[in-house]
């Protein structure tokens, strides 16, 4: 992975908003929605596939289908550290490393994030040229009419492998690849278009077979 090519946070973009979280569909009104009326991996495959690379944006972000699993209260932001997700206090004092990895676009055309992941480490700032790309994507969701169903995901870098994250409460727990379920029912969620991702079907899905799949289930996987 060239850590030149992976944009983790959009302090230029504009402010996390838990009434924007909120407002994020479930995964069942998403896959009906995108995935059935909209034959979204059709268009994922082809129109935004190509976007992302011709703009040269396949190793900085992926594309994501907008959903969420459980509700967050006001004072709560969806933390990502080591694997795990879960509900943290907005202000965590001494801990000021929360960086964006999923961002969507609010009812006003704002790019906000959604989802964060925590680290001590700098992250890269957004490129002259991604603000473009983000611009344009904006355009391009418009005019699909795909505005509240995809955002933008923090590409994992080129050597990812997969991990499956299963959502038990409020928490999003990831397992190592040898440890997935057998029985998984894949409803894709986040798509990566870099060449050594696409070939190797990396994705991020969630699990169909789940009693609370419209809540529950969520795995990042190799599988095509």
């Amino acid at each position: 992975m060239a850590a030149a090519d992976v944009i983790t946070s959009l302090p230029s973009i504009n402010e996390y908003s838990h009434q924007h979280f909120q407002d994020l569909p479930t995964l069942e009104y998403a896959k009906a929605k995108f995935l059935g009326e909209a034959k979204g991996e059709e268009v994922i495959a082809t129109t935004i596939k190509n976007f992302f690379v011709e703009s040269g944006m396949d190793r900085t972000f992926g594309v994501a289908m907008l959903h969420r699993h459980f509700d967050l209260d006001p004072n709560e932001k969806l933390v990502e550290y080591r694997g795990t997700s879960t509900p943290w206090a907005a202000t965590v004092p001494g801990m000021e490393g929360l960086h964006g990895s999923v961002w969507a676009f609010d009812k006003d055309g704002v790019l906000r994030p959604t989802e964060f992941r925590y680290s001590g480490s700098e992250d890269a700032q957004l490129s002259s040229a991604a603000m473009e790309f983000v611009d344009r994507f904006k355009t391009l969701l418009k005019d699909l009419g795909l505005i509240g169903f995809l955002g933008l995901s923090r590409y994992p870098g080129d050597d990812f492998q997969g991990s499956c994250e299963i959502t038990n409460g409020r928490a999003n727990i990831n397992l190592e690849p040898q440890d997935y379920p057998k029985d998984l029912v894949h409803i894709p969620t986040i798509w990566y278009f870099s060449t050594e991702l696409w070939q190797r079907g990396c994705r991020c899905t969630c699990n169909g077979n789940s009693e609370d799949h419209g809540h529950g289930v969520h795995v990042y996987t190799v599988s095509g």
